[in-house]
Parts: C-alpha cells; sequence; structure tokens
C-alpha cells in the first residue's frame, strides 16, 4: 500500500471515531434529559418491604400515568447498605445508579479499625446495550466523611461487563415484582 491509501484510511477511521463519540454524547445527553424528567415528574410509589432482621430490604417501584418508569431496591446488612435505582422508558432500561456504603476491618491501622467504602456506579443505556459505564470509590477512616468525598470524586469510565450483566438483569427481574413472595424468592435466589 502506498503512503496515501494508509494516511487516507487512518484519516477515515479517525473521523469515523470521532463520529461515533459524539453519538454518545448525544444518546448520554438524551438519557440524562429522560433521568431528570422522572425526577422531577409526580409519581406513584408502591413499596414492598421485608425485614428479616439482619437484612431489611425494600422495592419501591414509581409510576407514571400507570407506566412504571422506576424502580428502587435498597438492602442493608451489620456491614453496609445498598441501594439501585433502575430507569425505564417503554419498558426498557436506559439508566442504573447504584450507591453502596460498607466498612472492613483495617489491619494497618491496629485492633478495630475499620475503613469505610463508598461506591457510586452509573450505567447509560442505549437500545439495551451499555454505551457509559462509570464509576465512583472513596475510602475513608470516617464514615461521615464518604457522601461529600464521593461528592468531590470522579467518576472515571469502566468497562466491567459482569457488573453490568448483573445490574441488567437485576433490573429485568426486579420490574416484574409486584409482590412479597416475589422479593423473597429475587432476594433468597440472587
Amino acid at each position: 500500500m502506498n503512503f496515501r491509501v494508509v494516511l487516507a484510511l487512518a484519516l477515515a477511521a479517525f473521523t469515523l471515531s470521532l463520529h461515533a463519540d459524539d453519538d454518545v454524547e448525544e444518546q448520554v445527553n438524551a438519557i440524562r434529559a429522560e433521568y431528570n424528567a422522572t425526577e422531577n415528574a409526580e409519581l406513584t410509589a408502591r413499596s414492598l418491604s421485608l425485614d428479616d432482621g439482619s437484612s431489611p430490604t425494600e422495592l419501591t417501584r414509581y409510576f407514571r400515568d400507570g407506566e412504571l418508569v422506576k424502580v428502587v431496591y435498597t438492602t442493608g446488612s451489620d456491614h453496609g447498605s445498598s441501594s439501585e435505582s433502575f430507569y425505564f422508558k417503554d419498558g426498557r432500561l436506559y439508566f442504573v445508579f447504584q450507591t453502596q456504603q460498607f466498612w472492613s476491618f483495617d489491619p494497618a491501622a491496629g485492633e478495630g479499625a475499620t475503613i469505610d467504602t463508598g461506591r457510586e456506579r452509573r450505567l447509560y443505556l442505549h437500545e439495551g446495550q451499555v454505551i457509559r459505564h462509570l464509576l465512583k470509590e472513596v475510602k475513608s477512616s470516617d464514615a461521615d466523611a464518604i457522601p461529600r468525598l464521593l461528592a468531590k470524586a470522579r467518576n472515571v469510565p469502566v468497562d466491567d461487563a459482569d457488573i453490568a450483566g448483573r445490574l441488567r438483569s437485576a433490573a429485568d427481574r426486579l420490574f416484574a415484582i409486584e409482590s412479597k413472595a416475589q422479593l423473597e424468592k429475587f432476594l433468597y435466589e440472587e
């Protein structure tokens, strides 16, 4: 191949890459607009709760004009808590926001010392495919500092197909739950 052909192919590939990035940004902006519309809408909530003493669980399903648009699944234990918010449009998942806070012993800091971890994960989906996956994670020996540290932390792009797949699967299953019995089955089959 001559140099001009190679240069032309490289330029074409670069141009296509820029166009694909623009498409993703447009899709992410549309997702953010839909998210904001959902968060600002007047929604009807229906909640289910389970509390076996060690890990309270709550599922709240939010409806707009009879359509399920948001599902929030929250669970906790002695060592932490997790909340996943799943957003739907026309029955399709388009955004996931997960927050987790948990603690563990910190052997480097001495007997009985703990370290808290806070994590936020965002999945943006277009036509069923993850187009952006962002993660924030902070650690502190002061549990009360975690929210402030998370607010200051930067989102880092990640490509974790396993986590994304588990969250998408959970969204599909939680979308259909309408009773405590179904919630118990979800909780204990996970």
